[in-house]
């Protein structure tokens, strides 16, 4: 078992581990992070994989990221498409209400022998 020695490992040891594991960050971003040496950072990783069997592929890292990167980009597409539902929604009303109001013209002019819509062409 590794044993913690100096206070820098005191402070920063989980949160190496921590951002590692759980954010997916490589070492040079948790270097920039942390006031912690890349290879110290590396070391640590190293260190508590071995002792806890956790290893986490570059690869895994990278899908961690990208995940989080997609989610406001799906969260748009959601509502993009949540939009379209609703405009489609509403043209399929507008047309509904057209052809009822074109019908009544059509029971009107029949029952009562008027004439209500527009002729063709204007009068001179």
């Amino acid at each position: 078992m590794y044993i913690l020695h100096t206070e820098k490992q005191f402070k920063y040891f989980k949160e190496v581990i921590r951002l590692h594991y759980e954010e997916g960050y490589g070492e040079d971003r948790i270097a920039k992070i942390i006031p912690v040496g890349h290879s110290t950072v590396s070391r640590w990783i190293a260190i508590f994989a071995s002792e806890k069997g956790k290893v986490m592929m570059a690869r895994d890292s990278y899908k961690v990221q990208a995940a989080d990167r997609e989610q406001p980009q799906d969260a748009a597409a959601r509502e993009l498409q949540k939009r379209i539902k609703e405009l489609e929604k509403k043209l399929l009303e507008a047309e509904i209400k057209a052809e009822a109001y074109d019908e009544l013209i059509k029971v009107a002019e029949a029952k009562f022998r008027i004439p209500i819509r527009k002729k063709a062409g204007a009068k001179q």
